[in-house]
């Protein structure tokens, strides 16, 4: 193991001791002392082509593409501040037009309740009167069936009394007295 390792040492040792002139011969130029100054020329050339390229190309191109994307995010991030504001104005306006509906809904249900009262009071009314109507007529047909009774009444107590006295004292009773009589107690009882 170690052989091969100091082989490999040995043939660096002797490949930097060749530098210079045999290496030029070599064919290595990067190592030849003598080309180092057209070499930089060229590199400082190359440079400033590149870095002319870079900042007259380039870095535009660059610029105003990230330019472009940061214009393009703004506009999105206002355009959905709008649309955020939009959408509370919409939101907003939904619940005052929802409260006003409810608020609606509420006086016509009142009024509705205040109508329907009011009807049913009518009608409590109409019905009242129809019923105390009812109840007159009632009374009054009651009355005249009871001054049809009692007439009726005094007609059979009379009958009744005259037969009576017929019975118990044998004779004829005078009709007229026995009437008043029957007509003055059918009165008191009423």
């Amino acid at each position: 193991m170690r052989k091969p390792v100091h082989g490999v040492v040995a043939a660096g040792l002797a490949s930097l001791a060749m530098s210079g002139p045999a290496a030029a011969a070599a064919g290595m130029p990067q190592l030849n002392f003598n080309d180092y100054a057209p070499q930089l020329v060229w590199l400082a050339i190359v440079f400033a082509v590149l870095y002319w390229v870079m900042a007259k190309l380039a870095v535009p191109a660059i610029s105003s593409t990230l330019n472009g994307r940061q214009a393009k995010i703004q506009g999105d991030l206002d355009a959905a501040g709008r649309a955020n504001d939009d959408t509370r104005t919409l939101v907003e306006a939904y619940q005052k037009r929802l409260a006003d509906a409810r608020e609606s809904a509420r006086r016509v249900t009142r009024e509705q309740a205040e109508a329907d009262a009011a009807a049913a009071a009518l009608r409590n009314t109409e019905l009242g009167e129809r019923l105390s109507a009812q109840v007159a007529e009632a009374e009054r047909r009651i009355a005249d069936q009871r001054r049809v009774v009692m007439t009726s009444f005094e007609a059979l107590a009379g009958e009744i009394a005259q037969s009576v006295y017929n019975k118990v004292s044998g004779q004829s009773a005078d009709t007229g007295a026995l009437a008043a009589r029957v007509a003055t107690a059918a009165k008191g009882s009423a």
